[in-house]
């Protein structure tokens, strides 16, 4: 809504170099975080992953971190972040997460992935 109202939309990634473009633009600002930002990547009640411009991710270019997408129900973890911040050993900078798309702040520590805005796809 945030990308929206400027606009815009989330950020599409569709290669290695994009990722890395994106991975480096979060991390040199200063609202990066671990969670890092959420990407234009969704889930969608058939349990498949689409960008933001209704493109199916699967078969395309991708940087899930291990273990990712963890959820597979189309009720909890519907949003994707990228990370930005290492959390050894687990995570790397530049990998791709399914997180609830309504955080809490609360719950999360108030660190919420930052909305990373892109002029809007066409």
């Amino acid at each position: 809504t945030t990308c929206q109202n400027l606009g815009g939309d989330l950020a599409i990634i569709r290669s290695q170099d994009e990722n890395n473009f994106t991975r480096d633009l979060i991390r040199n600002t200063q609202t990066g975080q671990v969670l890092g930002a959420w990407l234009g990547l969704h889930r969608k009640t058939d349990n498949m992953f689409y960008w933001i411009d209704d493109t199916v991710l699967a078969g395309q270019y991708s940087a899930w971190a291990d273990g990712e997408p963890s959820s597979h129900n189309s009720n909890e973890e519907n949003c994707v972040h990228m990370y930005t911040s290492t959390l050894r050993p687990i995570r790397t900078e530049g990998e791709w997460n399914d997180l609830s798309c309504n955080l809490s702040g609360e719950s999360y520590n108030s660190i919420a992935p930052v909305a990373l805005c892109q002029k809007k796809y066409i």
